[in-house]
């Protein structure tokens, strides 16, 4: 039977799989960008530039799902409205934000990029509304816990 902690428990584990997939892709990057170049018949001169791009998106990257691991720690612990869940919450958007801006100026190189730029930009946007209600509900939440 499909439950809400059996939801957070293999979110949480998506999560830490991701984070050891980043950190193994530090070690890959070159291998694969090359591998890349190679079979779409680009320019070897693409190849430093998409591993710097690259390189500089693993850190918020990495950031991001720290936070998100944060982020569903705290909701396993059954504590949901708390204001460091509006922190992670936070850290992600503005990760994502980084991560579009990062690829908005590596488009001027490689047009696909600006197409993921649109999309991350997209989900920070998300995270930012996310936030805002998480935020209003821990107002409420405080505001009531005074009133008892």
């Amino acid at each position: 039977m499909w439950n809400p902690n059996r939801s957070v428990l293999i979110s949480s584990w998506c999560t830490k799989i991701m984070m050891a997939l980043l950190l193994c892709s530090i070690v890959f990057v070159p291998t694969l960008v090359k591998s890349y170049v190679y079979y779409t018949l680009k320019s070897w001169d693409l190849v430093m530039p998409l591993m710097i791009t690259i390189y500089v998106c693993l850190i918020p990257g990495m950031l991001a799902l720290l936070s998100l691991d944060r982020l569903l720690s705290n909701i396993k612990k059954q504590l949901v409205f708390i204001h460091q869940n509006v922190t992670c919450l936070r850290v992600i958007s503005w990760c994502s934000f980084s991560v579009s801006i990062i690829l908005l100026i590596s488009g001027l190189y490689y047009i696909l990029f600006l197409m993921i730029a649109v999309v991350a930009a997209f989900f920070g946007l998300i995270m930012r509304v996310v936030k805002n209600v998480i935020e209003q509900a821990v107002l409420i939440k405080t505001e009531h816990d005074f009133t008892i």
